[in-house]
């Protein structure tokens, strides 16, 4: 087990520092940067309030801060920042292009609690469960994954 200290925030300050002290980019992409970085702070925020786990937090922070800090232009910045929903073909769900597979999970997880899901929806979340946490995937549903 990992001993260092996971915590969103950490991971999220570590990107902004990167921002920073990168005197190689233009001030303009620094501030789309930072602007993105704090937005994503806020969204963060929002789901520990909800009750989602660090771990879940921790893998968004990495990710999309990654995204972040490699991204020059406004409109790939707003398609890494809002989370898009799947694609649905009609058979399953795709996800969509930036998506970020543990804040898919959030979002089909909210959405279940608005009500039933159907039955490739539940799939799709079955899913990224089994992907995200497959040690619980095993035990909650007791089958191999």
């Amino acid at each position: 087990m990992d001993t260092v200290i996971r915590d969103y925030v950490f991971i999220v300050v570590s990107y902004f520092a990167e921002v920073l002290t990168d005197d190689t980019i233009p001030d303009k992409v620094a501030r789309l940067r930072l602007a993105a970085l704090r937005k994503l702070m806020g969204q963060l925020y929002r789901y520990k309030e909800r009750g989602f786990g660090d771990s879940l937090l921790c893998a968004i922070a990495e990710k999309k801060g990654k995204l972040i800090i490699k991204t020059a232009s406004k409109i790939e910045m707003e398609r890494i920042m809002i989370p898009r929903p799947p694609h649905f073909d009609g058979n399953r769900f795709i996800p969509a292009p930036y998506s970020i597979p543990e804040e898919e999970l959030i979002l089909w997880s909210e959405s279940s609690l608005k009500g039933r899901l159907i039955p490739e929806a539940f799939d799709r979340f079955f899913e990224l469960f089994k992907i995200i946490y497959p040690e619980k995937a095993k035990i909650f549903f007791e089958e191999k994954v």
